[in-house]
C-alpha cells in the first residue's frame, strides 16, 4: 500500500492460472497471447503443437486492476479468438 492507502499498481495486477485445451480434433500449432499485460504488444504466453484433446500446463495470465482478464489465441490454420473474463484454474476449449 501507498501512503494514501489506496495501494499499488502490483497490489492489485495479479496473474491468474488458465489451461488452454485443443479441442479441435487434430494435431495442430497453437499461438497464445496475453492481451492483458501489453495490449499495443502483447507477450506470447505458448506457442507449440498440442495433440488432440491435450492442455498445456497453467499458464500464467495477467489481471488489471479490475479482475478482468483477455487472452487471443490462433490455430495454425484458423482465425485469431479473444477470450474475455477468465478466472484462477480456468480452463479455455479452443477450437
Amino acid at each position: 500500500m501507498d501512503i494514501t492507502g489506496r495501494g499499488t499498481k502490483s497490489d492489485f495486477m495479479p496473474d491468474i492460472s488458465v489451461s488452454f485445451t485443443n479441442n479441435y480434433g487434430d494435431s495442430r500449432q497453437y499461438a497464445i497471447w496475453d492481451l492483458g499485460r501489453d495490449p499495443n504488444s502483447p507477450p506470447v504466453i505458448f506457442n507449440d503443437y498440442l495433440d488432440s484433446n491435450q492442455s498445456t500446463s497453467p499458464l500464467p495470465v495477467h489481471s488489471n486492476d479490475f479482475g478482468e482478464t483477455r487472452v487471443m489465441y490462433q490455430r495454425s490454420d484458423g482465425p485469431q479468438q479473444v477470450v474475455d473474463n477468465l478466472s484462477d484454474g480456468d480452463s479455455v476449449s479452443m477450437e
